[in-house]
């Protein structure tokens, strides 16, 4: 077993899907048709043999605390595990807004009442394969205080906008923590993913509050680079990076390809999830689907094209579906065309029947509206 407590974080508010947001916490947010984004997370952490598990809720838990629910699903077993849901606390202000610091500083009694020694941190944006227990024996054996995983990318320019860039040495020792303003086409891209010991934690933690209240933790990290020893963890995976509607849409169509399908399709690491038993998707009326991710229980009688669709929909005789992204439970009436859309769940389209965006800035149809 790994000798770590997992937490599992949102981000500063830099990290908001207009829209999206609204209705759910990113962790909730739809992927694939089939999975929640705080899946992966978990899933990597169960994997990795962490069975001691706090996630940090930034909006309403009603979605997750369905989907979670006693961790049965992730192979987390409440005999020797447990997995928690901590909504965050705002005293009357917004989620949105409230930092993490302030969410670990009301739960740090039960950080350090935890049987493990050592924290992982990981955010619900950032989707990777990541073995915890090795990445956890690197920190312990290169002796930093606290280790960063990171990726070196080259193509900065146009991607990962306001994301965590590292400045390290080439002992890969970090010597600051900025943000991406697309100025260089090469960087070291933080994937916000922070292993130390609980003790570390605790003072980051109260040092950070004690200098301000709207320190993050990415905050107090990049103050202490001069201080302590914080060193980058190199991670060569693939990664699919979520902080805007633009990019939840690019990681969600990559997955139509077969080589990154391979990375949920991977035995050895798998990526748990809820799982409804609902009868397979259907094809009525000369339906068909090609190059697509249709899940459980849909009804297609038109067609569907590079596109994922999610359990329980109804498209519609004659529709065309094409470079979309259907949420569960949506309706596609007889007839429609839709090009580079996202459909949020429990919506109609009935009325209008063409609806197209653009590659570069998907259109966004809002959950429960009938257009």
């Amino acid at each position: 077993m790994c000798n770590a407590l997992g937490i599992i974080t949102y981000n500063d508010s830099s990290v908001y899907v207009e829209g999206m947001q609204k209705y759910r916490p990113i962790a909730a947010f739809s992927f694939l048709g089939r999975y929640r984004l705080v899946d992966f997370a978990i899933s990597n952490m169960s994997n990795s043999g962490i069975d001691d598990i706090q996630i940090y809720v930034n909006g309403n838990p009603r979605s997750l605390i369905d989907h979670v629910g006693t961790g049965r699903h992730y192979n987390i077993n409440s005999k020797h595990g447990h997995l928690s849901l901590v909504p965050v606390y705002t005293d009357g202000g917004t989620s949105r807004f409230t930092t993490d610091i302030s969410c670990y500083a009301e739960n740090i009694h039960a950080v350090m009442e935890n049987q493990n020694d050592y924290v992982v941190i990981a955010p619900v944006n950032m989707l990777y394969k990541g073995n915890y227990e090795e990445l956890l024996k690197q920190h312990v054996e290169s002796g930093a205080e606290v280790s960063v995983l990171y990726q070196h990318v080259d193509n900065a320019k146009e991607n990962y906008i306001g994301c965590d860039v590292l400045q390290m040495n080439k002992q890969r020792g970090v010597l600051s923590i900025a943000q991406n303003l697309c100025n260089y086409k090469s960087r070291y891209l933080s994937l916000q993913t922070y292993i130390m010991s609980k003790e570390i934690f605790k003072t980051l933690v109260e040092e950070a509050q004690e200098t301000s209240s709207m320190y993050w933790f990415k905050d107090i990290l990049n103050d202490k680079c001069v201080d302590m020893d914080i060193r980058g963890l190199n991670y060569r995976g693939h990664i699919y990076v979520i902080n805007d509607l633009k990019s939840y849409y690019e990681s969600n169509m990559q997955f139509l390809t077969e080589e990154k399908m391979k990375d949920i399709a991977d035995p050895e690491w798998p990526v748990y999830t809820r799982t409804s038993d609902s009868a397979p998707a259907i094809y009525l009326n000369g339906g068909t689907a090609t190059g697509s991710l249709i899940s459980n229980g849909c009804e297609i009688s038109g067609v569907v094209k590079n596109s994922i669709v999610g359990r329980s929909c109804k498209i519609g005789k004659d529709a065309l579906i094409e470079n979309c992204i259907i949420m569960p439970d949506v309706e596609i009436a007889d007839g429609a065309h839709l090009k580079n859309v996202i459909v949020d769940k429990h919506s109609r389209i009935a009325k209008k029947k063409d609806l197209a965006g653009l590659e570069e800035q998907p259109l966004y149809i809002g959950r429960r509206e009938n257009v």
